[in-house]
């Protein structure tokens, strides 16, 4: 054989087998690297030190705290962020819960709380709501700051949703001012909805459109005229509101 061929032969024969040697080290490589970071995850260096809540305190944060089900001392790579959020979400006072991880140790829980803005009366005291009709809990007495408003909702529990037919009388409650609602003795209706005042008259707020014109009109008005003698103020029309003193002109209850 020409010795310039079996040279050639020989060369490539050497290069096949480094090749052959740069992939079983590269293998070995990959599964030692990926070996190496499975224990070290499941070392201490990687295990949760401290969980972090931030947007409530107190017994709300206690709450959220254990809700989460996250302990210290778990490798940071089993917290499951999304299962711990669902679960906080489910408190009834909770809006969002958000889950993030450091890989210093710390787990931090951010939570967006619900308001309050009214309340139904049943036969277990009062439901406090907030403006997407989510059932916040249940008091006794009628909390000072919440309009009640009045309407057939059944016995939902904490974190349950009140009835869809209700939910334009809590909008209409969630956006009325302080000082407003602070001559509201309560709100009633279906589709036209009534504000019923102190003195015994009423706003005629119609359907749910408009709400925030409509509330401004009712408050310029009740700022400006003497309320004992008020039987209705009619805001249907924010634009052009009627004041009505006379039974003439008032409108039967809805």
């Amino acid at each position: 054989m020409d010795p310039r061929i079996q040279s050639r032969r020989i060369d490539v024969m050497r290069a096949k087998g480094r090749r052959r040697l740069r992939v079983l080290l590269l293998g070995v490589t990959i599964v030692s690297l990926g070996i190496g970071g499975y224990f070290l995850s499941k070392s201490s260096l990687f295990d949760v030190d401290e969980v972090v809540i931030d947007g409530v305190s107190g017994e709300l944060k206690e709450e959220v705290m254990k809700v989460a089900g996250i302990p210290k001392g778990i490798p940071l790579l089993e917290v499951n962020g999304s299962a711990s959020s669902r679960r906080i979400e489910e408190i009834s006072w909770i809006k969002e819960a958000r889950v993030s991880r450091s890989f210093g140790g710390t787990v931090t829980i951010r939570v967006s709380t619900r308001n309050p803005v009214a309340a139904f009366e049943n036969e277990d005291g009062w439901l406090v709501v907030d403006i997407e009709g989510r059932v916040l809990q249940k008091k006794e007495i009628l909390p000072y700051s919440l309009v009640p408003i009045e309407g057939e909702i059944g016995n939902p529990t904490e974190g349950e949703w009140v009835p869809e037919q209700v939910i334009p009388l809590i909008q209409v409650a969630g956006t009325i001012s302080p000082e407003l609602s602070g001559d509201l003795s309560s709100i009633k209706g279906n589709d036209q909805i009534e504000l019923l005042l102190f003195g015994g008259g009423k706003i005629l707020f119609g359907d749910s459109t408009e709400v925030e014109a409509k509330v401004v009109a009712a408050e310029t008005i009740l700022t400006q005229v003497d309320q004992s003698s008020v039987l209705h103020i009619d805001v249907r029309a924010p634009l052009t509101p009627v004041l009505c003193r006379d039974l003439s002109c008032s409108y039967p209850s809805t």
